[in-house]
């Protein structure tokens, strides 16, 4: 064999001797012919066994219906010394094991047993005994198989002897003529093979014999005759490669240069994109807030209106010295009634005010602050609830108390604005009302959950798979701009460090549930 590559090592080259192509050929036929003598074995087994047990079986008959003749007088005349006489007789065949004797009575007469007998080596025969056909006893015979064992373990024997020297004997020939015909004409194609891979191409490769071997020859030699060619032609490439290689390096350094700048432009309109769509989300709260603004302002103003007109009559009758202290009495009542609800009206107003201004701070700003998600999640949704009012859908919110964070309540409202108005858009048919259910809840000690669920018509799976692809939606130009999900996604992994997930089928509405950590990993760069 050739030297093994030093690559390999000594484990290498064990491995490729014990697996090389003489012993695989040579434990082939060995296996093969080991396999033909144990079928072979089997099958004579199985003949020894049913030839031995019909012998047996033949013999026990024919020793039982002697001895159950020679029984008869005996067993009429209760002569049991006749009767072991008779049994000692049986007993010279070394195969019998055991001879019973009952009477007509079934009560036992005579017993000889044979010690050390294998219980599970012994087949039985029972005969009845009788005189003038009346029954006088019964005879029970046992004889022992141990003599099939014996010749098994004897056919065993010869059969391993034949497949050893017969394996011994093919595997000599073979690896004889393998050696000739095989090995040595492979070990010269892998010397052939080792120069090829070292470049040494100047030493021609000859066939040894005209067979598949020889054509491996020729294949190799065809191969080393390629190579030269190849190898001068990739010299004069090479040439070529050098001279181009100089001028590419500087089409790269400009193409690079013009990404770079490409690559700016994509993120100043990535974050415009975002800004505009944040004050789009925002106009849209305000545009709610001032319609629900207009309510209270409006019966505030009313009652003031209607109470400075009061005022005015008190004062043409105080004037007249007509003014009575019923009437008197009953504008007070009236002032005081309609200063309540103004002030109710007035409060409600400045309730509003105040929940848009800390929404419309957090959601203009990325400030980073500790805040009390739940408190956050209901300032938000009382901001979105004019609008979904006006689309005729109900939102119920189910808030666990006490979740503090320290992470982005501006970048928080902006997810879960953008999932409540998503859902208002897309989970609802037009003019269809529609539930939606936001939840928050602890996962573990460091992390919250936001779920936003709806009851509309849900969405496929080819939907579902694009879902977070910017610009795509189901509602170009009906109020969709295909940026919300989007956004969503971006906020809640690369601000929040969160993840989102999507359930949704058609026809069985949309989950969808944001898990982030209480306290926000520190952010470097620009946010989304």
């Amino acid at each position: 064999m050739p030297n093994t590559p030093p690559q390999i090592g000594r484990l290498g080259a064990l491995w490729l001797r014990l697996h090389s192509l003489r012993v695989v050929i040579a434990l082939t036929v060995v296996v093969g012919v080991l396999l033909a003598s144990f079928f072979s074995y089997l099958e004579q087994t199985s003949d020894l066994r049913e030839q031995h047990i019909v012998q047996i079986r033949t013999e026990m008959d024919h020793l039982s219906t002697l001895t159950a003749l020679a029984l008869r007088e005996p067993l009429w005349q209760f002569e049991a010394e006749q009767a072991n006489s008779i049994m000692e007789a049986a007993f010279i065949n070394p195969d019998v094991v055991s001879i019973a004797i009952w009477d007509d009575k079934g009560s036992p007469f005579a017993t000889r047993t044979r010690d050390t007998v294998d219980a599970n080596l012994v087949e039985r025969v029972t005969r009845v005994v009788e005189r003038n056909k009346t029954l006088v006893g019964k005879l029970e015979l046992q004889m022992s198989t141990a003599g099939y064992v014996r010749k098994v373990n004897e056919v065993r024997m010869q059969y391993v002897r034949q497949g050893l020297e017969i394996s011994f004997g093919a595997l000599l020939v073979i690896l004889l003529i393998m050696h000739w015909r095989l090995v040595r004409p492979l070990e010269y194609l892998v010397e052939a093979s080792g120069r090829l891979e070292k470049g040494q191409l100047d030493v021609p490769i000859k066939r040894v014999f005209r067979d598949e071997v020889g054509a491996l020859a020729d294949s190799l030699e065809a191969t080393r005759l390629a190579l030269i060619d190849l190898i001068a032609q990739l010299e004069s490439r090479n040439l070529e490669l050098t001279d181009a290689n100089e001028h590419l390096e500087q089409r790269v350094t400009e193409r690079t240069e013009s990404l770079e700048r490409t690559l700016g432009t994509l993120e100043r309109a990535q974050e415009e994109i975002i800004q505009t769509e944040k004050l789009a989300s925002l106009g849209r709260v305000v545009a709610g807030v001032a319609h629900e603004l207009n309510t209270p302002l409006g019966n505030a103003l009313t009652v003031a209106s209607t109470i400075q007109a009061e005022v005015e009559e008190m004062k043409a009758e105080f004037g007249a010295g007509k003014l009575r202290r019923s009437s008197l009495t009953a504008f007070f009542d009236r002032a005081e009634e309609g200063m309540a609800l103004s002030m109710s009206n007035l409060q409600r107003a400045a309730h509003l005010i105040s929940d848009f201004k800390q929404v419309a701070v957090d959601q203009t700003s990325d400030q980073r602050r500790e805040f009390d998600l739940a408190e956050v999640t209901s300032e938000i949704l009382n901001m979105l609830q004019p609008s979904m009012r006006m689309s005729g859908c109900e939102v119920h919110k189910d808030l666990c108390g006490g979740l503090v964070c320290d992470s982005f309540p501006g970048r928080y409202g902006q997810v879960l604005t953008n999932l409540v108005m998503n859902a208002s858009i897309h989970a609802f048919e037009p003019g269809k009302t529609g539930r939606i259910s936001v939840s928050i809840a602890a996962v573990d000690v460091d992390t919250v959950e936001l779920v936003v669920a709806d009851n509309g018509v849900g969405m496929s799976d080819a939907v579902r798979s694009r879902i977070f692809d910017p610009f795509f939606t189901t509602r170009m130009g009906r109020g969709g701009t295909g940026l919300g999900m989007n956004i969503v996604h971006g906020i809640a992994t690369r601000v929040l460090g969160g993840q989102v997930t999507v359930d949704s089928a058609p026809d069985e509405g949309t989950r969808v549930r944001v898990v982030f950590p209480r306290v926000a990993a520190n952010i470097e760069g620009p946010m989304v």
